[in-house]
């Protein structure tokens, strides 16, 4: 008797666990590193280098960065990692690329050991609602005059490391400024959000019966949010009949790429016409070309979109050619651009596309070098930009990962006008680029450059202006914001 209710009993027990795994399983919902490896690799430019997933086990990494930064350092280049472009954000970036930024509005950094400079002010910011203006040299920051060079890059000295954390790092910061015509002034600049304008200085240089059009371009923000900020400055150099432009990209490190397209637009001659003639084309990886990308791909949903990414990638794929849109015109053949190493993506590009239809030249120094942009995803608390778009002009012009040369680099090389002089104000025909770009469009320059403005101190300057001891602090790269680019 004791057997048979024995024997029941566990007849019952398997029963019931038979009913339990009868039905459907729970979906296992996956992890955030999970996602982000999944959506990374389907994407990315060299995905032929990421191991499987089996392999590379995104969930061993404790921090979902930690996972980020591996995937991003299997492609290599002469023995070093190949893509310094790839990134995470928290979201200001896309808020900066959509016309909003924050802090100060400023940027500085040392013209010379003992001279610290304002390199570049946003109008409307708070610093330039300060009065603050490019080229006005900082004597004191929160009371402390000792702001002498001492070391710069991942280890800066006291100095050095005071100035940064005055100007980048806090909320609200007391600042001695000297002025050009010598008179010094004190003023407090508490951070703030603020809209970009992307247009730092624009004006017509008349120079022996020559006009000269010359816009300081900053960010490639949104078409929509730029126009009304670009629109007044062409059309003003269109009514008075420029003979010759100065794009002036120094310290631009890219943004939106339909920004690009625009402003490409309105440079090029009116020979490229309407839906003609290639501006760029887009190359994405061999996954994505074949359209062989992951079920997780296909099914992940663009937040705010009935699509997929996958569908998006499948418009690239589809639609990988932009053609020029030619509304108006300067009638120009030629045009010169200013160029430095904080000159990276977007604005590399604009330089590109312009290359098999106009005569272009760039001066500066070398740009950052990059050919490559994003569509940027949200994953968790990230936004995960990884390099994805690989843009090349008409003639397929599109290998400078180290950068843009300037045409007149050999000329330059080991005299002083290699280096930007903050102490030159923007539209001065002493300022050095400026004076460069005028000189390879042939355009007669005014008297001899005056000196640089200068406080010595000890050490090599010039190689201080190569170590670049400021923090960069600004995005460099090219994003397609568009869910539909047929429109």
């Amino acid at each position: 008797m004791n057997r048979s209710v024995l024997i029941a009993a566990l007849f019952s027990l398997i029963l019931i666990a038979c009913r339990k795994n009868d039905g459907p399983s729970r979906p296992k919902v996956p992890s955030v590193n999970d996602s982000m490896y999944f959506l990374f690799k389907d994407q990315y430019l060299w995905n032929d280098v990421i191991p499987d997933s089996a392999t590379f086990k995104p969930n061993s990494y404790a921090k979902t960065e930690d996972m980020f930064d591996a995937l991003t350092g299997f492609k290599k280049q002469d023995g070093k990692n190949l893509d310094k472009y790839s990134f995470l954000d928290d979201g200001t970036v896309a808020g900066e690329i959509g016309g909003v930024s924050g802090g100060f509005g400023m940027d500085v950094n040392y013209n010379y050991v003992n001279d610290v400079r304002v390199v570049s002010v946003y109008p409307g910011s708070p610093a330039y609602q300060q009065g603050i203006r490019r080229t006005w040299r900082i004597t004191a920051i929160n009371g402390n005059t000792n702001l002498s060079y001492d070391g710069g890059g991942s280890n800066p000295g006291p100095n050095v490391k005071r100035l940064i954390d005055g100007i980048y790092n806090s909320s609200a910061t007391t600042l001695t400024l000297e002025k050009p015509d010598g008179s010094s002034v004190t003023v407090t600049v508490k951070a703030a959000k603020f809209d970009i304008n992307p247009v730092l200085y624009s004006t017509i240089l008349n120079l022996s019966g020559r006009k000269v059009g010359y816009i300081v371009f900053n960010e490639f923000i949104v078409k929509d949010k730029a126009m009304p900020y670009i629109d007044p400055v062409f059309d003003n150099f269109i009514a008075n009949g420029i003979t010759d432009l100065v794009v002036d990209l120094r310290y631009n490190g890219g943004g939106a790429i339909e920004t690009t397209e625009y402003l490409a637009d309105l440079i090029a001659p009116s020979s490229v016409g309407t839906n003609i003639s290639v501006m760029y084309k887009y190359y994405v990886n061999a996954t994505l070309t074949a359209h062989q990308y992951s079920n997780y791909f296909k099914e992940r949903k663009i937040p705010g979109s009935t699509d997929t990414w996958g569908d998006a990638f499948d418009e690239l794929v589809n639609y990988p050619l932009w053609p020029f849109r030619k509304q108006k015109t300067l009638n120009l053949s030629k045009v010169a651009f200013i160029g430095a190493s904080g000159t990276a993506s977007a604005s590399e590009l604009l330089i590109s596309v312009l290359k098999p239809y106009m005569t272009v030249k760039l001066v500066g120094d070398t740009t950052y070098g990059k050919p490559v942009g994003f569509i940027g995803m949200t994953i968790g608390k990230f936004d995960m930009y990884a390099t994805s778009l690989w843009t090349k002009n008409k003639d397929g012009y599109g290998d400078y990962f180290n950068g843009m040369i300037p045409d007149d680099a050999n000329a330059v090389a080991g005299t002083d006008n290699r280096f930007d002089d903050y102490s030159k104000d923007w539209g001065s025909t002493d300022e050095v680029y400026l004076r460069r770009a005028l000189n390879i469009l042939g355009v007669p320059l005014p008297a001899t450059l005056m000196s640089r403005a200068r406080v010595l101190g000890p050490g090599s300057d010039r190689q201080l202006m190569l170590r670049n001891p400021m923090p960069d602090v600004h995005f460099k790269g090219m994003i397609e914001t568009r869910e539909n680019r047929k429109k």
